[in-house]
């Protein structure tokens, strides 16, 4: 199928499934000076939204490098003065050396592109043809050739992880290589403190920053002490949700023969208090795999295991609520099963012997991963 896109025409392309070049005839010599009218609206699932711009095609193949910016805070900011906009034409162009900045990056070689996270598009809150409307009317005040994405919702397009990047890179830059070391990304979120400056605010995030880190953090073993016994025993799992608990468990204990105890398989504390009751009668050893945040919720397995005259043993799950939730994001780029993390800090009191427990384990949170790819993936900050 072929057919004309004219001056200012938007081309749609639903869920990538049918490959397109676009070719253009008759080129005039002096389109190169950026003022570029061709568009293209392309609509992807998982998340991501490209909209483009480009200076009329096949005059010369697209620099390599890349000149990357955060759009709000750093292209444009809002009219109303407001944090978020009132409207969707409450915006103007942050500062006028903007557009001329933009051009000499231009012309010096580099590709221009904007990354944008709207989490509104996925709850509902934003229209996408809307926010599309709103990038076209920028892009026109600009008048330079800019590729925009937008990470329309949870997942691995959405900043800091580096999803939308790499989907530039592999496959919305006509299969040029990227030169990273000569690429670089401009944000806002830069995780300031309060007056960084005279009578600024503190960022709101630091979203930005971590997209420009990689990760490095050490990981650590599970303890060498024993982790299940020969004797009929208790064991309470204590830490965050999406702080590796069940997959532990699933790993190293339940195949040993142990009982395994979940309220989100049975429902409520009750239930599963009653089936630690009834293993135990049966000589089982259990694990009770829930987030067993305080003395209170603990001391019914501790009250259970004295009733049968077994120990109970407390691992406590190290991982930080900062670490669970970036687990969680995995969780949700993989299509994987994702926790609530309703629960803070402040709702966690560390185990003690004194409640009853023979003994303490700290449980450090160890990933596996099933590729290459997905550790990359898992190793890239996700929270801002």
């Amino acid at each position: 199928m072929s057919g004309t896109l004219t001056d200012g025409g938007t081309l749609y392309l639903v869920n990538q499934n049918h490959p397109f070049k676009l070719m253009e005839e008759g080129c005039r010599a002096d389109c190169a000076t950026l003022k570029c009218s061709r568009q293209l609206a392309i609509r992807i699932r998982d998340g991501l939204m490209l909209c483009a711009t480009y200076p009329h095609f096949l005059l010369h193949s697209l620099p390599v490098q890349i000149a990357g910016f955060d759009i709000d805070g750093c292209i444009i900011t809002t009219k109303s003065g407001k944090v978020f906009p009132t409207a969707p034409n409450d915006w103007k162009i942050l500062y006028p050396e903007i557009k001329p900045r933009l051009a000499s990056l231009l012309q010096n070689g580099y590709k221009v592109a904007f990354f944008t996270n709207q989490m509104g598009i996925a709850k509902g809150k934003l229209r996408p043809e809307v926010f599309k409307s709103k990038v076209e009317d920028v892009l026109a005040t600009l008048q330079l050739a800019v590729q925009v994405f937008v990470a329309s919702g949870p997942g691995l397009y959405r900043k800091p992880v580096m999803g939308m990047f790499n989907y530039l890179c592999d496959k919305a830059n006509d299969d040029v290589t990227v030169d990273l070391a000569r690429s670089f990304y401009v944000g806002d979120a830069a995780g300031r403190p309060e007056k960084w400056a005279p009578g600024r605010k503190k960022d709101f995030s630091c979203s930005d920053r971590l997209r420009k880190l990689d990760s490095s953090g050490r990981l650590y073993d599970p303890p060498s002490a024993s982790l299940t016994s020969s004797q009929t025993e208790v064991i309470v799992a204590v830490g965050f949700p999406a702080s590796g608990k069940s997959t532990f468990f699933h790993t190293h204990i339940i195949p040993k023969g142990y009982v395994y105890v979940n309220r989100d398989t049975l429902g409520s504390w009750q239930s599963c208090v009653s089936a630690c009751q009834r293993a135990l009668k049966d000589g089982r050893s259990v694990a009770v795999d829930n987030t067993n945040p305080d003395p209170e919720s603990r001391r019914r397995y501790v009250d259970v295991a004295k009733a049968a005259g077994v120990p109970c043993r407390c691992f406590q799950f190290s991982a930080s609520l900062e670490q669970a939730k970036h687990n969680n994001r995995f969780r949700e780029m993989v299509n994987s099963h994702l926790s609530s993390l309703s629960l803070g800090r402040k709702h966690f009191v560390a185990p003690a012997l004194s409640e009853g427990f023979s003994e303490i384990l700290q449980i450090h949170f160890v990933p596996q991963f099933k590729d290459s790819t997905t550790e990359r993936l898992f190793r890239q900050f996700s929270e801002g």
